[in-house]
């Protein structure tokens, strides 16, 4: 009997560690999700000194604390979410973002193209990994991954916007002025481009009156 009531006693502790647990993963998301990072990285924190084994709290942490710029615990978090589970396209993924920043491009294509195959139809992942082939001026590489991002989200702004800047150093005019046109319907002034993508059109519009 009292091996019985022994067991259930550990039962109804681990339960009430998963509900805290639960709870302040709940905190964290809602807290992430209105732009409380800070907060976010205490409860999720909380949720890791409880149970430390689950990669979402992990990732869910590096989120916040990429919001907060703190990039290199970041990518400890999402390299723990990795360890935890192998097949975390996302963390391959925040990672490139990361380390993009920090301009170890090769590493970031990496971890890019591991998002990719992982989940090959993630746009984001072809998107960034096209940036990163973009600032490498490797420009064929670069619209290869945007018309893949494309295709498959063809409303997907970002895209024709990085595609058509692409375009205009390759000197494919026509291409550009279609891209930053279709990336103006779709986003406007959304990220703040607009004035620059006009400025692009009109250096286009004007090299072709030379």
């Amino acid at each position: 009997m009292l091996k019985a009531i022994s067991f259930l006693l550990v039962l109804l502790s681990v339960s009430l560690f998963a509900q805290q647990s639960e709870g302040f993963i709940k905190t964290a998301f809602n807290a992430l999700q209105s732009g409380d990072s800070k907060s976010a990285v205490e409860n999720y924190s909380k949720s890791i000194e409880i149970k430390k084994d689950y990669a979402p709290a992990y990732y869910g942490r590096g989120l916040a604390k990429y919001n907060l710029e703190d990039y290199d615990s970041a990518l400890d978090d999402f390299r723990k979410t990795l360890d935890l589970d192998p097949n975390y396209f996302e963390s391959f993924y925040s990672i490139g973002i990361i380390l993009t920043k920090q301009k170890d491009y090769a590493n970031a294509i990496k971890n890019l193209s591991n998002s990719i195959s992982l989940s090959s139809s993630y746009p984001e992942a072809y998107y960034a990994r096209g940036n990163v082939y973009f600032y490498q001026k490797n420009w064929e590489r670069a619209l290869q991954d945007y018309n893949k991002s494309i295709s498959l989200l063809p409303t997907y702004g970002l895209p024709y916007y990085a595609r058509a800047v692409a375009h205009k150093e390759l000197g494919h005019k026509k291409d550009a002025l279609k891209d930053f046109d279709k990336y103006l319907q779709l986003n406007g002034n959304k990220d703040k481009l607009q004035k620059e993508v006009e400025r692009l059109i009109k250096e286009i519009e004007e090299s072709d009156k030379d």
